[in-house]
């Protein structure tokens, strides 16, 4: 079933829709990356997220700082989540809800991109980069990333304890179940459950 955006109708209704990510971002250097993610104090950064952006953020959680994460009117991330970034932009729509106790990250190579009214339960890990590992002459870590962004959907529910790894995108409308492990592309308006993830049934 091929995905579509339905920028029609969030033009209609006065949503925004959400973008294509990107590949080819810049990384950001370590210094910046360290200095974004741990020395910014969370109570000034939520307030700044607060009235760049009109997001309500908790102080229990650790969002990175600087222009590269960017969330809209409404959205609220709750206590113990964390977003951060190695380059790539990580951007929600209006009136999301993060819920508490999720990873959420971006890589240096591309950009995790979410649409309007995404729900996102507790302990959801979602990584929009890859590490490369094939190499057994060099350290993992040294070998960097291949990363190839994620892009989720206006109208998305994520249940508590799913994985969404680098790569798939998850079309508007779609549900996915507790516990899932998503790899793929979700059509839209998908029920999805499983590890690997597989539709069950479709929203009508």
């Amino acid at each position: 079933m091929a995905m579509h955006s339905h920028a029609g109708d969030y033009a209609q209704r006065g949503r925004r829709a959400p973008e294509t990510p990107r590949a080819g971002g810049m990384r950001l250097a370590k210094w910046a990356r360290t200095a974004q993610r741990y020395l910014m104090p969370n109570f000034l950064w939520s307030a700044v997220l607060y009235f760049r952006d009109g997001a309500l953020v908790s102080l229990a959680s650790r969002v990175q700082s600087g222009s590269l994460v960017r969330f809209g009117k409404g959205t609220v991330v709750k206590a113990f989540s964390i977003v951060q970034t190695s380059g790539g932009r990580v951007e929600f729509g209006r009136h999301c809800a993060i819920g508490a106790f999720n990873f959420i990250a971006a890589g240096g190579g591309a950009d995790l991109i979410a649409g309007d009214y995404v729900r996102i339960g507790p302990h959801v890990t979602i990584l929009a980069t890859t590490r490369n590992l094939k190499r057994k002459d060099q350290l993992i870590v040294d070998q960097g990333s291949a990363d190839k962004g994620i892009r989720i959907g206006s109208d998305v529910l994520i249940g508590a304890g799913a994985t969404l790894l680098d790569g798939c995108a998850i079309g508007d409308g779609a549900v996915i179940g507790a516990g899932s492990l998503v790899t793929k592309d979700v059509p839209p308006y998908a029920v999805v459950v499983g590890a690997p993830a597989k539709v069950v049934s479709w929203r009508r």
